[in-house]
């Protein structure tokens, strides 16, 4: 099989010839090793939007400024009914930014922040899409993205842990008029990604329980997984979500949801829900995990012995793909993948048999 096949019959429930092992497009620097790795069976993986959104009505002002030699990014949107902004701070590794201020910081600030929302225009980009799985081949596979729930976009764009914390409570009617706004807003995505040519959607939530929480990820979250499986199903499509956090206190309301893949997910010691057990309670799921961070760190011989454990926990080895969704630092990159990729190719063959 071609790594794009691999991928694509194990999303599907099927057997593949050997486990699926995928990294996500621009982890990897491109050179000898990484060459030697897709030679090897490694599938690339990438995740494209099929829609473009504006906002016709938003006028978008930037300006970068330094406080005591750190660099800032301050982006202010004005509208006819006022304006918010919000603030990075640049410079961390591997070229990211941390969210330093979030666009709301007040209740005054939710009525701008639902006319953005109501403001966005969808164009479908199916044809960027298909350039992008034709320029893929069979080297491996481009999936389509959707963003945020309602719920986790105000939690990780908007308002940040504090303020949403605060305002559920104490401004709930701003609160969920807001989120009924990008719910409404989002129905209209899911048609445009439903009619699209992309097979497979996943939802970009980065699930944690300590976050979320069970009553408002059953409440808010799960319904708008299940709003949009609905309409893909009836498709023959496929909908994933990125779930790369501690997902033992969601695990029965995730098996109980209608989505068929639980994406990057952090098995031990990333996440509190080690491979067997959530094997065990997604049983008619697809468990995509991200090879955990912190075992590229360790010496050749243990992260060798990792994987081999990792293999007899999941035998025999159906429903199940190994990535790699996060940076993998510069010094330790080569050896880990390496390591992992002679592990998978010499013992990943499927079905996998008794340790």
């Amino acid at each position: 099989m071609t790594p794009r096949e691999r991928v694509f019959t194990a999303l599907r429930g099927g057997m593949a010839d050997r486990l699926p092992f995928t990294c996500y497009v621009g982890l990897l620097p491109r050179g000898e090793t990484e060459r030697r790795l897709r030679n090897d069976g490694l599938a690339l993986l990438l995740r494209r939007r099929v829609m473009s959104t504006e906002t016709p009505n938003v006028e978008t002002e930037r300006r970068e400024y330094y406080e005591n030699g750190r660099r800032f990014v301050r982006q202010t949107y004005r509208t006819p009914v006022g304006e918010v902004s919000e603030t990075y701070r640049t410079g961390g590794g591997y070229g990211t930014s941390l969210r330093y201020k979030f666009p709301i910081k007040r209740p005054e600030d939710y009525e701008v922040a639902q006319f953005m929302v109501q403001d966005e225009v969808y164009t479908p980009t199916y044809d960027e899409f298909r350039a992008d799985v034709d320029t893929m081949g069979e080297d491996g596979a481009v999936i389509g993205t959707l963003g945020y729930t309602p719920l986790m976009r105000m939690l990780v764009y908007l308002m940040g842990p504090e303020r949403f914390a605060i305002d559920m409570r104490e401004h709930p009617t701003e609160f969920l008029g807001l989120y009924e706004a990008i719910a409404e807003r989002q129905r209209e995505q899911y048609g445009i990604a439903a009619d699209s040519p992309a097979d497979v959607f996943i939802y970009g939530d980065n699930i944690t329980s300590e976050m979320i929480g069970l009553e408002r990820f059953e409440e808010y979250v799960v319904p708008r997984y299940n709003e949009f499986g609905a309409i893909l199903h009836e498709r023959g499509k496929l909908i994933g979500v990125h779930m790369d956090g501690k997902m033992k206190h969601l695990a029965e309301a995730v098996a109980e949801s209608d989505i068929d893949i639980i994406e990057a997910f952090a098995a031990f010691p990333d996440g509190d829900l080690p491979i067997g057990e959530a094997r065990r309670a997604w049983a008619d799921k697809i468990i995509w995990t991200n090879f955990p961070s912190p075992i590229h760190l360790y010496k050749p011989a243990e992260i060798e012995e990792y994987t081999r454990q990792m293999l007899a926990d999941i035998a025999p080895g159906d429903r199940f793909l190994v990535g790699v969704t996060e940076n993998i630092p510069d010094n330790v990159w080569q050896q880990s993948m390496n390591v992992i990729s002679r592990v998978l190719s010499q013992e990943g063959a499927l079905p996998l048999g008794p340790p």
